[in-house]
């Protein structure tokens, strides 16, 4: 996936001057596939998406040099895998899981955002609290990999052949505390809404750039530690790129900024954003915590948005193009599978694994798969291209 430089329309005070905002951009999707809202308010569904914020080699190298304890960040443990005699260093939440059963819980928020459109439509993130507290990203379940929280368990199977030693071995979010509903007043220029033509349920549209804004200063404004992970929530809120509605759906993304703190201290923020997704309205499976498993699981492989592989494509979402990002989710986007917690049933996806990016053979992956539903037979050798 090529990058592409974004312009915020607000400057956030914590970020210097001298970083660059760059996203994942997707190709150009053709007009059938293209999702709006038409001026008779009909939303239409088409390909959802996933971006990746602030690709940034600066923060790339202080997240490298953390040994020296002058980052605060979360936990994370950094290696670097070899293809064709070409190293690609990286760094993931919580420590290696070759070097024995360690227990990682990383603190999170959970901060619901009520987003109020200048055509009177109020979308409110907070419905769906409830539901994202006891969904299987914070309450165990049963997994190939063991009883435990959907990321931990696809992390665990994704390094299976050290976790099947080590079944101590745990990266686990810890219990989410839910912070104050925040409302956010969208501009006639920045955000609409439209109502699902598959459906029938109503559905707002935000500017990517006015969003992340506004995230940014929140985090600053609520005092957000960079040792924990704070968890932004909507409800059937998608956004669009380049100014322009009918290039969308974003349906979730996190990212990672860089700042120094009054002491002078550095410290890298990371953070994520999924919409809570009523079902059907995409014409694959994008269902309740669906974005933000997506999410949270793309924290875990690559928390700092600096980890890169040899190129891969997915015969699955081809809306990737050719892609060198360690984002495990966007291979599989489209592919659910259903995990049921508090008596409801969840939608979360499928994932990638590490040994699917690194080409390797046989893969690191429980069962020697390369994802955790198996989706992907070899590893992305077979389907590697050139941008």
């Amino acid at each position: 996936m090529h990058t592409k430089k974004i312009g915020l329309r607000f400057l956030v005070p914590f970020l210097l001057a001298a970083l660059s905002f760059a996203f994942a951009a997707i190709p150009t999707v053709s007009a059938q596939q293209a999702v709006s809202v038409q001026k008779s308010g009909t939303f239409t569904g088409g390909t959802p998406r996933f971006v990746t914020l602030n690709h940034n080699v600066r923060m790339s190298s202080l997240a490298r040099t953390n040994s020296s304890g002058m980052v605060d960040t979360i936990p994370y443990w950094s290696d670097l895998f070899n293809v064709n005699g070409n190293p690609y260093p990286f760094q993931m939440v919580g420590t290696n899981p070759a070097n024995g059963s360690h227990r990682t819980t990383v603190p999170t928020e959970i901060i619901a955002l009520k987003t109020v459109f200048s055509d009177g439509n109020t979308l409110n993130g907070a419905d769906n609290v409830k539901n994202t507290v006891n969904s299987p990203l914070f309450e165990n379940a049963q997994y190939t990999s063991g009883n435990t929280q959907y990321g931990d368990a696809i992390q665990r199977a994704e390094f299976w052949h050290y976790v099947k030693n080590h079944q101590g071995y745990h990266v686990l979010l810890g219990d989410p505390k839910v912070l104050h509903t925040v409302t956010l007043t969208i501009p006639a220029a920045d955000g609409q809404t439209g109502i699902s033509k598959r459906t029938g349920a109503l559905i707002g549209l935000i500017d990517i750039d006015w969003f992340d804004a506004q995230i940014q200063t929140l985090m600053l404004q609520l005092h957000i530690s960079p040792k924990t992970l704070p968890i932004f929530l909507t409800n059937n809120v998608f956004l669009y790129e380049n100014g322009d509605p009918t290039q969308c759906c974003v349906i979730g993304y996190h990212s990672a900024v860089f700042s120094v703190n009054g002491s002078g201290r550095s410290q890298i923020q990371t953070y994520a954003w999924g919409s809570y997704t009523t079902p059907g309205i995409f014409s694959v499976p994008i269902d309740d915590i669906n974005g933000l498993s997506h999410e949270i699981a793309e924290w875990y492989n690559d928390p700092f948005i600096d980890n890169v592989t040899p190129y891969w494509e997915s015969p699955i979402a081809p809306q990737y193009g050719c892609n060198n990002f360690l984002e495990v989710g966007d291979p599989l986007v489209g592919v659910a599978f259903t995990v049921k917690t508090d008596g409801k049933k969840y939608h979360p996806q499928d994932e990638a694994f590490f040994s699917w990016f690194a080409q390797q053979t046989p893969s690191l992956g429980i069962h020697h798969q390369y994802t955790y539903l198996g989706t992907f037979t070899s590893s992305a050798a077979a389907s590697s291209c050139t941008p």
